[in-house]
Order: C-alpha cells, then sequence, then structure tokens
C-alpha cells in the first residue's frame, strides 16, 4: 500500500475513526505490520483507551493490537502492569492521572498490549516531538479519535489516516457524502503562516483580524450563544477568529451576510467544525472561506463495509463510490489482507 511509505516520510501518523467500528484498530493494525516488515522503528500511543477485547460503548469484540519485538509505546502505569510479555521501562512521565503515570517502554518480544496515552493535544504533541529525541524511532503513530467530545485533536500529528464505514451509515449514498463532507473540511488550505503565528497562541475569546494582519482584543468568548451571534458579527469585520468551536448557528450566520463572499473565518482545525454539511457548503458557495491553522496531510480513507448491527455493504462498491468523491486513495484493509 503506497501510504505506508508516505508515513515514514512524514514521520508521524494518527489513524483516526469517524466512528466505532469502522475499522480504525485493523488499519492501525496493518500500519504495524507494514512498517515492522519494512524494519522501521515504531512508537505508537492512543487518545483515551484502545486495545481492549470488548468495546466499552457497543460491547462488540475489538481486535487485538499486536506489538512486534522493538517496538516503543506509551501507555498507563495500570495497564503496563497487566501486560503479558516482556519489555523494558524506558522513561516514566511527571504527571499522574487515574490510570497511573504514562509509561514509554520497548518491547522485548511480540505481545497483546492495551493502549491508554496522552489525553490532551499539549502533552500528545509534547509526545510526538520527545520520542524520536530519545530514542532511534522512525515513526510514531497515534491511535486517534475524531469524536466531538475528545479533548485531542487529530492534527497534532504530520498526517492522518482515516476509517469510515457502515457503522458509521448503513445506508451507502449517505456514507460517501458524510465522508466527503469530513474530507472537505479536512482539506480546507491552512492560514499563512505570519497569521499562523500570530493566532496559535490564542486559545480562548472570539477576534477580529484586521485588513493590516492585527489581532483585535476578544470581542465574545468561546461559546456563542444565538443572540449573541449578530452583535459579533457587527464588530468582527470580513475576518474573524474562532479558537474554539464553529457552530451551525455562527457558520448559517455568516453565509447569510450581504458580503459573504468577503469574509474570511480562521479556525485552529477540521475538529472545531461542528456545522451541518448544508451550512457548510452554503457558506463555501456563497463565495465565504475558511482557513485552519493546524492542517493535517490525509493520505489514505480505508473503510470497513460491515457494521456490529448485520448491515453489509458491497465493498468493491463502496471503495469506488468514495473515491470517486475525494482525491486520496481508499482501501478496504480486509479485503486487500485476502
Amino acid at each position: 500500500m503506497p501510504f505506508v511509505d508516505q508515513i515514514v516520510r512524514c514521520g508521524s501518523l494518527s489513524v483516526v475513526g469517524l466512528g466505532k467500528n469502522t475499522g480504525k484498530t485493523e488499519c492501525l493494525r496493518y500500519v504495524i505490520k507494514r512498517l515492522s516488515e519494512m524494519q522501521k522503528v515504531v512508537a505508537v500511543t492512543s487518545i483515551g483507551v484502545d486495545g481492549e477485547r470488548t468495546d466499552q460503548v457497543t460491547h462488540t469484540a475489538k481486535p487485538d493490537i499486536f506489538l512486534d519485538r522493538g517496538m516503543y509505546f506509551t501507555t498507563a502505569a495500570s495497564y503496563y502492569l497487566e501486560k503479558r510479555f516482556d519489555a523494558e521501562i524506558c522513561h516514566v512521565g511527571e504527571h499522574t492521572t487515574v490510570l497511573g503515570k504514562m509509561v514509554t517502554a520497548r518491547a522485548l518480544e511480540r505481545g497483546k498490549m492495551i493502549l491508554a496515552g496522552p489525553s490532551d493535544t499539549v502533552s500528545l504533541r509534547e509526545w510526538i516531538m520527545q520520542i524520536p529525541k530519545r530514542f532511534h524511532v522512525d515513526v510514531c503513530l497515534v491511535d486517534g479519535a475524531i469524536s466531538r467530545l475528545s479533548p485531542a485533536s487529530p492534527v497534532v500529528t504530520a498526517s492522518m489516516v482515516l476509517a469510515t464505514g457502515a457503522a458509521y451509515s448503513p445506508h451507502m449514498k449517505t456514507l460517501v457524502e458524510k465522508t466527503r463532507y469530513v474530507y472537505d473540511t479536512i482539506c480546507l488550505p491552512r492560514a499563512p503562516e505570519d497569521l499562523v503565528k500570530k493566532l496559535e497562541g490564542i486559545t480562548n475569546g472570539v477576534r477580529a483580524v484586521t485588513p493590516q494582519g492585527d489581532v483585535t482584543e476578544p470581542i465574545a468568548g468561546q461559546a456563542l450563544l444565538s443572540e449573541q451571534v449578530r452583535q459579533v458579527l457587527e464588530k468582527c469585520g470580513d475576518r474573524l477568529y474562532v479558537p474554539g468551536v464553529v457552530s451551525n448557528i455562527l457558520l448559517k450566520a455568516l453565509g447569510e451576510r450581504k458580503n459573504a463572499s468577503e469574509t474570511e473565518l480562521y479556525i485552529r482545525d477540521f475538529t472545531r467544525i461542528f456545522a451541518e454539511p448544508r451550512v457548510f457548503y452554503t457558506f463555501l458557495r456563497k463565495g465565504g472561506r475558511i482557513f485552519q491553522l493546524y492542517k493535517t496531510n490525509l493520505l489514505a480513507v480505508c473503510v470497513n463495509p460491515v457494521s456490529p448491527d448485520g448491515v453489509r455493504l458491497d465493498s468493491g462498491q463502496l471503495v469506488d463510490k468514495i473515491q470517486q468523491a475525494i482525491e486520496v486513495p481508499v482501501y478496504d484493509i480486509k479485503r486487500m489482507e485476502k
């Protein structure tokens, strides 16, 4: 699979599922296997918990995560103590979580592991930066999450693979449309570098960006109530920075402005968009533009045509239809391994 070579060049990857049971873990397992065959040294961790035998939400069986000899991994101390294979501890984090401190170790033999790594963006970025400095590692892998409740964004890595499937939507047409929408948000252009430097340290308060590129003091707080939107739009001019959630109400209001075609919205990354596809596309069709401070390199989309409740879509047809809708390679991992 060509995208595995790209992962090595990027140096870090998030494997992100659009929902439960969309094949994220299978995709991660495949990437680990291929990188091991290429004799690349891998470090892996997870946002949240992964590697459990049963999904705690859907109560369905989950594929095991196997670590090969020589791989580095970071997990919570409580899970590290449960492992059934030999490993050497290389580093113990300073901060304590409810599951214990973060332990980074090197596998001395192949074995199954439950991963529970850093749960916030700052810690995850620190992990990605520090691991290659501390150890001879070719690629850092993150078992990611696109859940809107997740405090960590998948765009902390240099690249990403997206998993989608019948569990996300049992109807092929709807599944293709939903996947295309997420793809389009991921592919939003990056803001100019000079503006990124000015905005990246601002994590709260809606701001206006002047024609000269200056950033104003906060116009409003993070969460905009419907009655606040009009007041904000009157003050923001044509360029607006929203470090938090971009709500349906806000994006709809921006699209309804007389000067929507001159409006530029700056966001931190694509996971902040909570708007409906119809509202999102209406704003763009009217000439509005959305820029993100942090943009990931989407390498591929992997599909799982089967859902836990028995829905089974035609794999070949699903791959073809999604491939026609997006401009990155689309694969069914299970089909490729047969």
